[in-house]
């Protein structure tokens, strides 16, 4: 720091200033470019561990979350953390939860947030991949925390989610505004929040329309691709099927997309689809394109960043729409049939 004050001809307390971006130092723009020039050209670094332990903080929030590397789901939450607290000059450190057969969900998550308290991160925000409610790791009680797509069962912190259930009914009304009647809702029957509120949602919608006797949903048993197609497939081959399928999430979708073509019906001149997430590796890959929700996870993680930045410790329950992204999988039921009659006709 002496050399780069000496090249710069400022003070050793000017360069200080300068590298560690103090607020109301009153030096010009003029100096602070020339001192950063001249460190960069001398390799000069600022000792983030030292300045760490002399402000008694390290700019570092911790982030906890499950499947990380396993799932497209996180990447979200991940990048919208990190693109956060980049802009506010703060770093990230992330923290996987581990659970093998041996050790308990609730044990991984409270040795994954115990791993990033003895980095003496300056806060922790506590993430899943699926909206759930649970007891929350004791641990986080010791910093700043916030949750991210997890309420927890007290409510003693503050947590962002979506609004699952709003969703749901609004992407289910959009099949009912274009004629829609006979409606049936794929579903899972692990019970948790994102299910229990997407069941709902489709339920309410089918009943407000005066449908409350027509309001089916089917259990798959589990909610990826094969067992949409599994479920799907005993729905279709019915002599009466339904003209639209409201999904779960967009893996059972692309299911039914592949049973719908095995039974010789067409999507969607023959069925209309939707589904729930916008995973970026199906929904917009699908022939035609699947209509589905937006989990505003990106968003969502940011809010989660400034809450911690803005040293808020007011245990907020903040829900968020989630909106539809429209795609070419749903129509009018018989429209196709109507159009080749008039095009016959003329």
């Amino acid at each position: 720091m002496s050399d780069v004050a000496h090249e710069a001809n400022v003070s050793q307390a000017t360069v200080s200033l300068v590298l560690n971006d103090v607020d109301g130092s009153g030096i010009s723009q003029s100096t602070k470019d020339r001192v950063r020039v001249v460190a960069a050209r001398m390799g000069y670094r600022p000792n983030a561990v030292a300045r760490s332990l002399k402000l008694q903080r390290s700019d570092t929030i911790g982030f906890v979350s499950d499947q990380i590397t396993t799932t497209p789901y996180a990447f979200g939450l991940v990048q919208g953390a990190h693109d956060a607290v980049r802009s506010f000059g703060r770093h990230l450190l992330i923290s996987n939860v581990e659970h093998p057969g041996d050790v308990p969900r609730k044990v991984a998550e409270e040795m994954a947030v115990v791993e990033l308290l003895e980095r003496r991160v300056d806060g922790i925000i506590f993430a899943s991949r699926f909206h759930r409610t649970l007891d929350v790791p004791s641990a986080l009680n010791e910093v700043p925390s916030v949750l991210l797509d997890v309420a927890a069962v007290d409510h003693s912190l503050a947590s962002i989610v979506p609004d699952e259930y709003t969703a749901a009914k609004n992407v289910c009304q959009l099949l009912l505004d274009v004629g829609h009647t006979q409606v049936v809702h794929l579903s899972t029957p692990h019970e948790t929040p994102s299910v229990t509120m997407r069941r709902r949602g489709f339920v309410d919608a089918m009943t407000e329309a005066g449908l409350a006797d027509s309001a089916v949903t089917i259990m798959g048993s589990g909610d990826s691709t094969p067992e949409g197609y599994i479920t799907a497939l005993e729905v279709l081959s019915a002599p009466s099927h339904p003209t639209a399928i409201f999904c779960h999430n967009d893996e059972m979708a692309w299911g039914v997309y592949q049973a719908a073509a095995e039974v010789g019906l067409v999507v969607p001149d023959d069925l209309s689809v939707v589904g729930f997430k916008n995973v970026s590796l199906v929904a917009p890959m699908l022939r035609p394109g699947l209509t589905t929700v937006e989990l505003p996870h990106y968003g969502m993680a940011r809010w989660a960043v400034s809450y911690l930045v803005e040293g808020r410790t007011d245990p907020v329950q903040e829900v968020v729409e989630c909106p539809i992204v429209v795609r070419d999988s749903v129509i009018p039921p018989g429209l196709t049939g109507q159009l080749t009659r008039n095009q016959e006709n003329r």
